[in-house]
């Protein structure tokens, strides 16, 4: 499934509009409520840091003025949040899941999941990109992105086998056809970014709040390591750039490999990147309550992330804070996109499934 990020942008801006000349009458489902925003990953991270920021702002443009309190529950590379939200939370508006790697994981077909996302409350999207950087002492030396092509035998490092952002990362090692060593089991990328600063891997990945807010000022802007390219937001005809990639001196992967091999990949590992890629960025977050929520729930929470958005002081903050500003689509369009991105073709999730095996089998050997 190909999502068009023009289409997106477009019937985002359609709905503020719509929101902002609205003269419906609120609902007060929310008042005197406490409500809990379940984090499926640690404390200090990107997931946590956005979750964070939202549940400041969106507090405002809840009719009902509730409370909302931050609850971490990391654990499996985010399904353990998820899963708890689909079996064990309250259905009654009071719990909304902020996560990353939800759609990821369901496509990819990973056994830990066992709940079925698509029956989640679909609130919002958050489209997004990540950033892959790598260590400049990496022998023969990485002073631009083309040398990592002449770099033999280091450690790029992740999460889990199963998160999307390993799973890129191999794939486009593998189709430039770089020989490389994979190892993950960091909890976060906290952990993964200290690993990398201390020489025990070499070349990993980030997604754009904590790569503007850390890896830029910390690896970057002091000499440490390089960009190398980014991931690009794909509408299955062609390639785009981003806007938050605005300023990163690399460029996104597709363009990359066909400045360096003289055009794009092909074949199958190609054509699974494009899937893996697609609801990597498109999805990188997604934000939930359980199944069967109250519709005003839902409503609410719908209106409240479309008008927050907006806000000068959400974006004043995020820009300082992200040096990036979110976006989230909720509109129905999206929610079905979502939906069928899950089911990606069969031949596709068994090679997918496979590729995933042998990084498995591969982690952490020499």
């Amino acid at each position: 499934m190909r999502v068009n990020i023009k289409t997106f942008a477009a019937v985002l801006a359609l709905v503020v509009a719509a929101t902002g000349s609205s003269n419906a009458q609120p609902n007060e489902f929310y008042k005197g409520k406490t409500i809990t925003f379940l984090i499926n990953f640690t404390p200090g991270g990107p997931t946590d840091f956005e979750a964070r920021l939202a549940a400041r702002h969106i507090v405002k443009y809840l009719p009902g003025a509730p409370t909302i309190v931050p609850r971490n529950m990391p654990g499996g590379a985010g399904i353990v949040g998820l899963n708890w939200l689909g079996q064990a939370a309250p259905r009654d508006g009071t719990v909304v899941g902020f996560f990353t790697g939800a759609a990821s994981k369901t496509t990819l077909g990973d056994p830990g999941i066992k709940v079925d996302v698509t029956k989640l409350g679909f609130i919002a999207s958050g489209p997004g990109t990540s950033v892959a950087y790598i260590r400049k002492d990496v022998p023969p030396g990485i002073n631009k992105p083309e040398d990592i092509l002449k770099a033999r035998d280091f450690w790029a490092g992740g999460l889990t086998p199963e998160a999307d952002k390993d799973v890129r990362i191999r794939m486009q090692l593998d189709m430039l056809g770089i020989p490389h060593k994979y190892i993950s089991g960091f909890r976060g990328s906290a952990e993964a970014r200290l690993a990398l600063q201390r020489g025990e891997v070499h070349m990993t990945a980030e997604s754009m709040p904590t790569y503007r807010a850390s890896i830029e000022p910390n690896i970057i802007k002091t000499g440490e390591g390089i960009a190398l390219w980014y991931d690009p937001y794909d509408d299955g005809k062609e390639f785009s750039t981003p806007p938050e990639s605005q300023g990163i001196e690399a460029e996104h992967f597709p363009a990359f490999y066909r400045r360096v091999k003289g055009e794009y990949p092909s074949g199958e590992l190609w054509e699974a990147f494009r899937v893996v890629n697609n609801v990597g960025t498109l999805f990188l977050r997604t934000i939930h309550l359980p199944q069967d929520s109250p519709p005003d729930a839902m409503a609410a929470l719908k209106d409240g992330f479309l008008r927050m958005q907006e806000d000068s002081d959400f974006k004043a903050e995020a820009q300082k804070t992200m040096q990036y500003i979110p976006k989230y689509v909720t509109d129905k369009n999206t929610e079905d996109i979502f939906k069928r991105t899950m089911n990606p073709p069969p031949q596709i999730r068994t090679f997918l499934r496979d590729y995933i095996e042998k990084g498995q089998a591969a982690n952490g050997r020499r």
